[in-house]
């Protein structure tokens, strides 16, 4: 009987951390609670009620900007919605450059 090998095992070095896009994710309830094709022209607007946001950097993700949106039903309906929105910090750069100078434009125009 032959006796078992021994294998000698290197650590192999981590592989380089994937690059994740910027994404923006609803809760299922609110996928559901928007008319399908079914009803064409039958949007759902919601109030826009806080807004929330993190920062983390971890080996997987890498550094990342996360802002948390509370939507609520704005008529008869009740629900509370999260949207969650991860960001790279380029493109967190980016979005706060365009909502400044937006603000700084619609601050230009003439009141009616």
């Amino acid at each position: 009987m032959k006796s078992p090998k021994k294998v000698a095992k290197t650590p192999k070095p981590m592989r380089r951390r994937l690059r994740f896009q910027n994404y923006i994710s609803f809760p299922q309830e609110l996928r559901d609670a928007i008319p399908g094709p079914e009803l064409p022209g039958c949007a759902r607007l919601l109030i826009l009620s806080s807004i929330a946001g993190a920062c983390a950097s971890d080996r997987f993700f890498g550094k990342r900007v996360r802002l948390k949106f509370l939507a609520q039903e704005s008529g008869k309906l009740k629900g509370t919605f999260e949207i969650g929105v991860d960001l790279e910090p380029d493109a967190a750069r980016g979005l706060a450059a365009t909502l400044r100078e937006l603000a700084e434009r619609v601050e230009k125009i003439p009141s009616r």
